[in-house]
């Protein structure tokens, strides 16, 4: 079977993905690979031989559309906002899939993330082709996992799904009829999960079932819940970041390799990581992965302040983010000494898998990924949300007992960090942590399950 998997958005939608695309590959199917074009590196080297699709993810994320707009005060400049992100790259998405599959000479099944699922739909409907969709989080109408913090009951919690759905309708439902109707397709009125589902889709939950109980009896073999997908050690290895054990010379390749697909412009060396692990008590991971930050400065210090408070060091990961200084250190804006290096240590990227397991608890903004990797590691954590699904990783994590939630934009602000931290540095809470890491679905596991449910779909 050839399936053509058409992944957009940040490293975090379309890493998972790519461990599902190599679990096929192995299987002896075809794999043809898409990506947003500042992953391409990413995903060369992992050998699967990517082509650029869509726009360019980490320039999405850092412009004005999204760093201002979308929080402007202004509800109505707000609202255009949304808009335009909900459907930033559909054009370029939809001639790069329908070039890429001429290109190939068709596919069986067209593979997609959550984002960007509207395009591949149309394109895969156009076409007579099957289509699945792995999700990272719960964004279906359900009566489990609500979306909004403080909704209880399954009658509620469903209503504001629904609600959303409709509000998501509303945002795209012009630009996605612009789509079909570019394709030769017929208007709709009817939204894409119920077409979804119409259509046989299946839409993978990738995650794991320990943190939202009752989804697989309410959702069914179509929305199968597999567990948190993510690479294996040689996959891994092949991405030589730092702390995967590969020595100086994987070290400067993650450095390097963060330029390349993860940004982190001003990130510390990782030469000499292992050596700053092992130098002391494990310490707090900081890392806010492709998201924002506003003032990296001030997140440094606010790191440092609650390091010092509390007797524990940090070890942050720059993401996206021009933390400044790139003497291996913690680095530091003009006029500033920085933090104390031996407290506080910036990197670039880092192999979550390897440098997670050596901490003793995480800081993150509550991606799926990075979620998935703390818990893995028996951390808990202080999520630090912005938008999207991160409050609802937030809820999921302090409901289990194993983290807080803050909004992220407040985490500079004197002592919100440190209290914080504070909640989920105890023993009680620690050994929650790594009784649910211990729950999870093993990511080998994870990955053929959800192999199989798109090689399966019907």
């Amino acid at each position: 079977m050839r399936h053509v998997f058409a992944l957009v958005g940040s490293r975090g939608d379309v890493q998972p993905a790519l461990a599902v695309a190599l679990e096929l590959r192995r299987r002896g199917h075809e794999v043809v690979t898409g990506v947003a074009p500042n992953l391409v590196p990413l995903a060369g080297r992992l050998g699967l031989d990517p082509v650029p699709l869509g726009i360019d993810s980490a320039a999405l994320l850092g412009s004005d559309l999204v760093r201002r707009d979308m929080r402007s005060p202004h509800p109505v400049r707000r609202v255009r906002a949304l808009r335009a992100v909900a459907s930033a790259g559909w054009d370029e998405l939809r001639t790069g899939l329908a070039a890429l599959l001429d290109d190939v000479g068709g596919a069986d099944t067209v593979v997609t993330g959550l984002l960007g699922q509207e395009v591949a739909a149309a394109v895969a409907e156009r076409r007579g082709l099957r289509m699945a969709a792995l999700h990272y989080c719960p964004v279906r109408a359900n009566g489990v996992v609500s979306p909004v913090s403080g909704v209880r009951g399954p009658r509620t919690t469903r209503a504001v799904w629904t609600l959303g759905e409709r509000v998501r309708w509303g945002l795209t439902r012009r630009a996605e009829n612009e789509q079909r109707a570019a394709l030769g397709l017929g208007g709709t009125r009817v939204h894409l999960p119920t077409r979804l589902r119409d259509a046989g889709a299946v839409e993978v939950q990738a995650y794991d079932p320990a943190l939202a109980p009752g989804l697989v009896d309410e959702w069914g073999p179509r929305r199968p819940l597999t567990g948190f997908l993510a690479l294996d050690d040689a996959a891994r290895a092949r991405l030589g970041e730092a702390g995967s054990g590969a020595g100086g010379s994987g070290a400067g390749d993650g450095a390097g390799a963060d330029r390349a697909d993860a940004g982190g412009a001003g990130a510390g060396g990782t030469a000499g990581l292992d050596a700053w692990l092992d130098d002391g008590e494990p310490p707090v991971y900081v890392g806010f992965g492709s998201m924002p930050v506003a003032d990296p400065r001030a997140l440094l210090a606010a790191v440092d302040a609650a390091c010092a408070e509390l007797g524990v060091r940090a070890l942050v990961s720059a993401g996206w983010n021009d933390f400044g200084g790139s003497d291996g250190g913690a680095g530091g804006g003009a006029g500033s000494a920085g933090p104390d290096p031996d407290r506080v240590r910036v990197v670039g990227a880092v192999d979550h898998a390897a440098v997670l397991p050596r901490c003793r608890a995480a800081v993150h903004h509550g991606g799926a990924g990075t979620t998935a990797a703390a818990l893995r590691a028996g951390l808990p954590a202080v999520v630090g949300w912005y938008s999207a699904d991160q409050p609802m990783w937030g809820d999921l994590l302090r409901g289990a007992g194993v983290g807080v939630a803050r909004r992220a934009s407040t985490l500079t602000q004197p002592g919100v960090l440190a209290g914080a931290l504070a909640e989920v540095l105890d023993e009680t809470t620690a050994a929650r942590a790594a009784a649910l890491g211990a729950r999870l679905v093993p990511p080998a596991e994870a990955v053929a399950a959800a192999a199989d449910a798109i090689v399966h779909t019907a």
